[in-house]
């Protein structure tokens, strides 16, 4: 579909995100399955058994592997212009947020100008 729209997935990423599992990939894989038919990849490294997920859509392309403890970053590159971009960011976040995970994701246009910030707030409580 995105090739018949003219667009195509940027070979830099333009969404941001960080994503709190708790230790539950599978999950958080299942989730994302549910999001615009997306092909999903859990992956288990052989040498430390790290986990990460691919996934990937007509129109974007994302990678989550882990950051600290329970916290993964997830960032991905879609294709299109500001709003679709960040609607697709929105559903993105919502159907994650359904599934009772902490997520956040920051947009960015192709000149790195943050055109929205989605979900919650990862910063330690003051």
């Amino acid at each position: 579909l995105a090739k018949f729209l003219g667009m195509e997935i940027p070979e830099s990423n333009n969404v941001y995100g960080l994503i709190d599992c708790g230790g539950r990939m599978k999950e958080f894989a299942a989730a994302l399955q549910r999001f615009r038919g997306a092909e999903v990849r859990l992956k288990v490294s052989q040498f430390d058994g790290a986990q990460s997920i691919r996934m990937d859509t007509p129109d974007a392309s994302f990678h989550a592997y882990k950051s600290l403890d329970s916290e993964f970053l997830f960032n991905g590159a879609v294709a299109g212009e500001a709003e679709p971009v960040c609607q697709f960011t929105r559903e993105l976040y919502n159907v994650l947020h359904q599934a009772g995970f902490r997520t956040r994701f920051d947009v960015y246009d192709e000149d790195g100008a943050t055109l929205a910030t989605i979900g919650e707030d990862f910063s330690p409580a003051s």
